[in-house]
This record gives C-alpha cells, structure tokens and sequence, in this order.
C-alpha cells in the first residue's frame, strides 16, 4: 500500500479534481443559479454576453477562494499534526 506522500508525488491524490458537492443545499442554489440566469437571458437578450463574462468572473472569485480555503485548512492540518507530536 502507497502512503500519502507516494499517491501524491505519483498524482493520484488531486483534490480540484473531486466531484462537485452533492448536498440538498448546493444543488438547489445551483439550479437556482441556472434559472435565474436562464430568466435574465430571456429578458435582456442582447446582454447574454455580458452575463456570461460576469459568470465567468464569479467563477474565477469562487475558484481562488476554493484554492486558499485548501491552503489554510493544509496549513491548519499541519499544524494540528504539530502541536500532537509536541504534546507527547
């Protein structure tokens, strides 16, 4: 059996890549999100390109929180492991 470190030099650890949340909450705020987009698109159809880029840039925000939120709880992790071996 692989430890960690091996499954992660070797890629096969890769947290971007896990699926998509699943709760009850995150899909009705995503359909939710597709239906009020899909609304605004039929309302202001010449302004389909510019809701688009605004998607886009949302998407980008959330993205880059997602990467620090995983860098702070890595560093939390880390830390925690510490303060167990320093406790003994």
């Amino acid at each position: 059996m692989k430890s960690i470190l091996e499954k992660l030099y070797y890629g096969e650890i890769s947290p971007c890549s896990l699926p998509s949340p699943t709760s009850e909450r995150f899909v009705k705020a995503k359909n939710e999100v597709e239906q009020l987009k899909n609304t605004l698109i039929s309302k202001y159809p010449n302004c389909s390109e510019l809701l688009e880029r605004f998607t886009d840039a949302i998407n980008i925000t959330s993205a880059c929180e997602s990467e620090q939120d995983f860098e702070r709880g890595f560093c939390l992790g880390a830390a925690i492991m510490l303060a167990i071996t320093e406790t003994e």
